[in-house]
């Protein structure tokens, strides 16, 4: 691990945490809090690297628990409007680049209010909306006072990974390293690009270690909010599940620490967790291939065209098309059992006896909106053996289901 010896400077970043901040300020409400923020923010910076790591910890914490706590009041004023009544949409709070309509929401909607309860809401979050400047430059005060020992994250990096290969290349032995990391919570998920800061104290060997965006394209807190309210879809629901893990290995630590005081048994137990976090770790990496199996699956269902071949004669007597005037008639049984995947071809190749017929003599797809000649082109040989139909525009055929007709001799 090669350690990057450089000053980073917070830049524009910073604008999902500071909205993070927001939500803190709002959940507070009252003077007391807001004196004890104003306290902090001009308050001293430590000047010790482990203090200064400890309080930025401690903060980010607060921030995530204030978070949480406002999540749930955006919640229960949403539920209190009507069908047609304004909700506060939680990128109106949460993001800073809104242009000014947006940005002028929460006034609009404290005009509109008629309850005294939710006006006191929308007015306190107006007026605490005032401090995120402050609290912003106080976080990025913090930030740039971090010592200039950091790594930048990569895809597979884990924070427990990380602390380890710092510890060694400090000198630790492989014990040493295991006590310290048994003692502090490594549970933070990584993105590529965020920076991870040390300071190990050699005199009382103690560690500290905070992540910051670095060159991601969110924040650590993004990230983690992210996991918790399944913004993402399904790929972040398997990332919830490795949060989860993460929990229990968070829980495995907790039982070593306990079980320290039990020397007899403690190598035993010791060897027994190491055993069990490599079993988590193989379940993470199963879930990014179940991630990265749902991308494909999501990928092929976009690019396919669903259809269903069958010779008109059969379609006509499960009276999907009417006998005489071969026109549409109903669908509802038709189940679209075949695909293909327009990224890789753009014919579909009909043979006859698979339909009870002795040659073929044409083809048609419905529903009638596809055009033959434009759309799609039909080609039958001489003898009838087959017909291709051959895609012209695939971009009008992706996820769309079609019912081949096929028309020849029966056998």
């Amino acid at each position: 691990m090669k350690l990057i010896l450089k000053r980073s400077l917070i830049g524009s970043g910073m604008s999902a945490m500071a909205a993070l901040a927001v939500l803190a300020l709002v959940v507070s409400g009252s003077a007391a809090c807001k004196g004890s923020l104003e306290k902090g923010l001009k308050g001293p910076v430590p000047s010790n690297p482990q203090e200064l790591m400890a309080e930025l910890q401690t903060e980010k914490e607060k921030i995530d628990k204030a978070s949480d706590e406002m999540m749930q009041r955006i919640e229960a004023f949403n539920a209190s409007r009507g069908p047609n009544e304004r909700k506060i949409q939680f990128s109106e709070l949460f993001y800073s680049d809104l242009d000014p309509e947006q940005r002028d929401v929460l006034e609009k909607l404290l005009q509109e209010e008629k309850t005294p309860s939710y006006r006191n809401l929308l007015s306190r979050i107006i007026e605490d909306r005032k401090s995120v400047q402050s609290l912003q430059e106080r976080v990025v005060r913090l930030e740039q006072q971090l010592s200039d020992k950091f790594v930048i994250a990569h895809k597979g990096d884990t924070h427990h990974k990380l602390a380890h290969d710092y510890l060694i290349g400090e000198g630790l032995t492989e014990e040493q390293t295991k006590d310290i990391l048994n003692q502090i919570d490594l549970s933070e998920d990584l993105l590529p690009g965020f920076k991870v800061w040390y300071n190990y104290n050699k005199e009382d060997n103690t560690f500290k270690t905070y992540v910051t965006q670095g060159e991601a394209g969110q924040t650590p807190l993004a990230v983690k909010r992210a996991l918790k309210r399944k913004l993402i879809g399904e790929r972040d629901a398997a990332m919830a599940k490795a949060a989860a893990l993460e929990h229990t290995k968070t829980t495995l630590e907790r039982d070593v620490a306990q079980l320290e005081t039990d020397v007899r048994g403690l190598e035993d137990r010791r060897s027994q967790l190491e055993v069990n976090v490599a079993d988590l770790e193989a379940r993470n990496s199963d879930l990014q291939t179940r991630g990265d199996r749902l991308e494909s699956d999501l990928a092929y269902r976009q690019n396919s065209l669903y259809y269903h071949v069958e010779s008109e004669r059969e379609l006509a007597k499960q009276g999907i098309l009417t006998r005489f005037l071969k026109n549409l008639k109903d669908v509802k049984g038709v189940s679209y059992e075949d695909a293909l995947d327009l990224r890789q071809a753009r014919s579909i190749t009909i043979t006859p006896g698979a339909y009870g017929l002795k040659s073929i003599s044409g083809v048609e797809l419905w529903p009638e909106i596809y055009q033959e000649g434009r759309d799609y082109t039909v080609q039958v040989s001489q003898d009838g053996g087959n017909a291709t139909v051959v895609i012209n525009d695939p971009n009008i055929f992706r996820q769309q289901r079609v019912l081949i007709a096929v028309r020849g001799d029966a056998t």
